[in-house]
């Protein structure tokens, strides 16, 4: 290896070593006890399931935007899973559909026009400062956001005592199919016929659901989470 070589690499080690030190050890959010959550380094031992129910039965889809009551990550969890099981009869994938959001509850809802925009913005001001690698930092936001819902997830799974979904494509382009329908179907209940197609994926088909799209209330939400978390994956918690 000639002294250039050596200088590349010397100098790319100090690269990441000033980037190691750029990283937070802990980035805290808070517990419903008061305590800190860290979602850099989540641990299955740090899920809480009950927790998940309650969180998610308060946040609600689309930010809450229509003018109706409501519409809960929880209930959406819960009709997607029951959809899907409707449809194939496979409980374990209506589990992965119950907890699919479950990184929600201690990092919340980053709704996809909302990871689009930074996106846009990342792109622009990289664009602006003419920043090399413009394939990587077209897609950074997302890759970002993705990282930390996959961090959380796999400590969920591990908590749910399920392997990764992502060894398996098939559930996850199954899981990712009926999010999507579930989306559109929700919309255009949530905000009716001039629910705008811009806004939303395209989908084969309507999901098979077993009751309306109507708001629930946080209460129901929460112990319908429940109720699927021991029916599809025999996870028994009882709301605090």
């Amino acid at each position: 290896m000639n002294h250039v070589s050596l200088k590349v690499d010397k100098d790319a080690r100090r690269i990441d070593q000033q980037a190691a030190r750029r990283v937070p050890a802990m980035v805290p959010a808070f517990r419903p006890d008061g305590s800190a959550f860290d979602l850099v380094n989540p641990k299955a031992a740090d899920i809480d399931f009950a927790d998940m129910a309650n969180a998610l039965s308060k946040i609600a889809r689309f930010n809450g935007i229509y003018r109706c009551a409501a519409f809960s990550v929880a209930q959406h969890s819960v009709m997607g899973a029951d959809a899907i099981f409707r449809e194939t009869g496979d409980s374990v994938l209506a589990g992965y559909f119950v907890i699919h959001d479950g990184h929600e509850y201690p990092f919340g809802d980053v709704t996809r026009p909302a990871v689009d925009l930074i996106q846009y913005q990342v792109a622009k001001l990289a664009a602006e400062a003419k920043l090399d690698r413009p394939a990587f930092i077209e897609k950074l936001v997302h890759r970002a956001i993705g990282e930390v819902k996959r961090c959380i997830d796999l400590a969920i799974y591990e908590a749910a005592r399920l392997p990764d979904i992502n060894r398996m494509p098939l559930y996850v382009r199954q899981v990712k199919d009926m999010d999507d329908r579930m989306l559109v179907a929700e919309a255009h209940a949530l905000f009716g016929p001039k629910a705008d197609q811009k806004c939303l994926p395209k989908v084969a088909s309507a999901p098979r659901l077993t009751g309306a799209i109507e708001p629930w209330g946080a209460m129901k939400a929460e112990i319908a989470f429940l109720d699927r978390l021991e029916r599809y994956l025999g996870i028994v918690v009882r709301a605090a």
